[in-house]
């Protein structure tokens, strides 16, 4: 199942805070709204600490069936809304995403040596 990691700073001039919260309020709603082939989000918030400057204030995660799903999602007016709103938080300039398969290495908690 492919997934897109979009990787994006904050704008710089609006505060951290206040992009923050439209990302994890305002936009979630627009993706739900403007994606709906997409089959899972995660927002993941960078944690400020005084030793390390981190390159993103977020990453996204946004799940989908197959390529095609993806192709129908974002081709022509239909992630238009999507793609307007993320210049009301997102420094465009400094943000990245790449398309994914991911690869687990071992499972996640409560799915270790069960049998099928």
């Amino acid at each position: 199942m492919p997934k897109i990691i979009a990787m994006f700073k904050f704008r710089d001039d609006k505060p951290y805070e206040e992009c923050r919260e439209h990302w994890k309020t305002v936009h979630s709603e627009v993706v739900t709204r403007s994606l709906p082939e997409c089959r899972r989000y995660i927002q993941n918030v960078g944690v400020r600490v005084r030793s390390k400057a981190w390159e993103y204030d977020g990453v996204a995660e946004l799940w989908f069936d197959d390529m095609d799903a993806i192709r129908r999602s974002f081709e022509g007016s239909r992630a238009d809304e999507l793609r307007a709103d993320e210049l009301n938080f997102a420094d465009m300039s400094s943000s990245t995403w790449m398309i994914v398969n991911e690869n687990e290495v071992f499972p996640g908690p409560g799915t270790a040596g069960t049998s099928a």
